[in-house]
């Protein structure tokens, strides 16, 4: 799979599953865990996500709002 088609689909996961870990992406897109860490960092350095040990969390922008419609 292709970094740009990876980069498209982490944030999208991310929103449905409120987090991945780097280990089932890895799995899932059949690619090394350093391959997804790359990725992770560069998409952490776009403000499209939250980096955190083993994986990622949505951005905080999308936390604050998730918060905001559970209240």
């Amino acid at each position: 799979m292709l970094t740009r088609q990876r980069e498209q689909l982490v944030p999208e996961q991310l929103l449905l599953d409120d987090g991945v870990l780097s280990r089932e992406l890895s799995a899932g897109f059949d690619v090394s865990e350093e391959t997804i860490r790359r990725d992770l960092r560069e998409l952490a350095a776009e403000g499209r996500l939250q980096r955190v040990h083993g994986g990622a969390l949505p951005p905080f922008s999308a936390i604050a709002t998730l918060a905001g419609r559970k209240s």
